[in-house]
C-alpha cells in the first residue's frame, strides 16, 4: 500500500504578535515620514524669510544711494514689508578713511527678532 501524504496545511491568517509588530515597524516610519516633512517645511519658511529680507535690504541699499546726502553716521532704524511680513531694518553707517565713502551694516530682523538677512555695503557721495 501506498503511502498516503497529509494534506497541506493552510494557514488561517497572522498571529496577533505578527500583527503587532508590522503594526510598529509601520508607525516609526510614518513618524520619520511627518517628522521630515515637517523639517521641509520649517526650512522653507526660513528660505521665504531670507529672500524677503534681502528685498528689503536690497530696497534700503538703493534708496541711499537715490538720496543727495549721505545717511548721517550711527544707528538708524526702519521698517519694511514685504508680501504682507513686517521687517525692521537696522542700518549701522561708519565713516571710512575716505570721506567721500561710508560703511552700512545692514541687519534685517522678522517681527520675531531673528536676523534673517545681513549684509555690509559701501555708499558714495554722488
Amino acid at each position: 500500500m501506498p503511502r498516503r501524504m497529509p494534506p497541506p496545511r493552510r494557514f488561517a491568517g497572522l498571529t496577533l504578535l505578527e500583527v503587532l509588530v508590522a503594526l510598529a515597524v509601520v508607525s516609526v516610519a510614518l513618524l520619520a515620514a511627518m517628522r521630515a516633512s515637517g523639517q521641509l517645511q520649517d526650512d522653507a519658511g526660513r528660505y521665504r524669510n531670507s529672500v524677503l529680507a534681502e528685498q528689503c535690504a536690497q530696497n534700503f541699499l538703493v534708496e541711499q544711494r537715490l538720496r543727495q546726502s549721505f545717511a548721517a553716521v550711527g544707528v538708524h532704524l526702519s521698517r519694511c514689508t514685504q508680501a504682507g511680513q513686517s521687517f525692521t531694518i537696522r542700518a549701522n553707517v561708519q565713516g571710512t578713511p575716505n570721506p567721500n565713502f561710508r560703511r552700512l551694516d545692514l541687519s534685517v530682523l522678522t517681527s520675531s527678532g531673528w536676523s534673517a538677512w545681513r549684509v555690509v555695503a559701501l555708499t558714495w557721495n554722488p
